[in-house]
């Protein structure tokens, strides 16, 4: 009988991106990170595509190693926490308080990965949120516990504002190595041998308001009107900027588009035409605005950027980059760089 398989990340571009765009804008080499782990390149643009879980976490620990940063994971967790993310962002637009926001990410998460499993208990004086693996880890997780408790913790600090008090969290985690150290009071954290993270609070809390502003915009909620010029600019501006921050996403589909923005496909298609452009056409363009700062303002190597706008690689990027400039993307930095000069 052959053993069964390793539980496996069913959407590990979601947990591996986000790293590994802060990783390589601060000069990593992401695809040797990779490739030391054997992580294909398709991870970070392929939302289906199952990697290992133990690839995963010793990829994270790579990555604080090669940066010498010790705090990285949890530096980007948290900064994820606040700006939003794709995979939560129904279960935070759904929920009206934070009782209900930790019942639709246990739902949510379970559609996601399969290497753990995500439970809440509630007593009279104490509710936890618990993340139990399904996976033993062989090597240090730092970086991996890091993660975990800086965004939650950040998501629910957030989430409920005021009512959140420092004093009245416990963290019980295998090691705080990774957490900054004002991250948390030392009195809200416990090590131990708990396979995964417990966060416990005063199960009041689970009553408390809750709302996170990762689908607002500037503009009213009548920005998705058709029928009004200004509202409609801010609309395109707000899809521009959620492409942008989406737009290593090879593969990046009109209906998934709408799902990270809250909206209907077809609604989506008729603000979009009634701008005259298409979809397709604007991803297009923010794909070249996007190269075209990263080549400008960075020297990250192309092939690095090629990834993160959601190419296959370097000869990928050269041949929409002639397309759109009539130039390499080479000769492009070139003269960008002269231009300053």
């Amino acid at each position: 009988m052959s053993k069964p398989s390793a539980p496996k990340f069913t959407r590990a571009m979601l947990v591996l991106f986000p790293l590994a765009k802060a990783f390589t804008l601060r000069g990593g080499d992401i695809e040797a990170v990779l490739a030391r782990n054997k992580i294909p390149l398709g991870a970070l643009s392929d939302p289906a595509m199952l990697v290992e879980a133990s690839a995963c976490y010793a990829a994270m620990e790579d990555m604080a190693e090669t940066l010498g940063d010790p705090y990285f994971g949890a530096t980007v967790a948290i900064e994820t926490a606040r700006k939003g993310t794709p995979g939560l962002r129904e279960a935070a637009s759904g929920a009206l308080t934070l009782g209900d926001f930790l019942s639709r990410v246990v739902v949510e998460v379970s559609k996601q990965v399969d290497n753990v499993r995500y439970c809440v208990f509630v007593s009279p004086d104490v509710a936890s949120l618990e993340i139990q693996r399904t996976i033993n880890v062989s090597k240090p997780s730092r970086q991996l516990d890091a993660v975990g408790v800086a965004f939650y913790v950040t998501v629910i600090r957030q989430g409920i504002g005021d009512t959140f008090d420092p004093n009245d969290i416990l963290v019980t985690v295998p090691t705080t190595a990774g957490l900054p150290p004002e991250f948390l009071p030392k009195q809200a954290l416990i090590t131990s041998g708990i396979n995964g993270l417990r966060i416990s609070f005063p199960s009041q809390w689970l009553w408390a308001p809750f709302s996170l502003d990762w689908d607002l915009v500037e503009a009213t909620r009548g920005e998705f009107g058709t029928d009004n010029a200004s509202a409609s600019e801010s609309t395109l501006s707000y899809f521009r900027s959620v492409l942008a921050d989406n737009i290593a996403h090879q593969n990046l589909a009109l209906e998934s588009f709408a799902a990270i923005c809250g909206l209907h496909p077809r609604r989506v298609q008729r603000i979009i035409q009634a701008k005259g452009t298409s979809f397709s056409q604007m991803k297009d363009d923010v794909r070249q605005s996007v190269s075209e700062d990263l080549l400008s303002n960075t020297t990250l190597p192309v092939s690095q950027i090629a990834l993160l706008v959601g190419h296959s690689g370097p000869a990928a990027l050269d041949r929409a980059f002639r397309r759109w400039t009539g130039k390499t993307p080479t000769g492009f930095r070139a003269e960008s760089a002269a231009a300053r000069s």
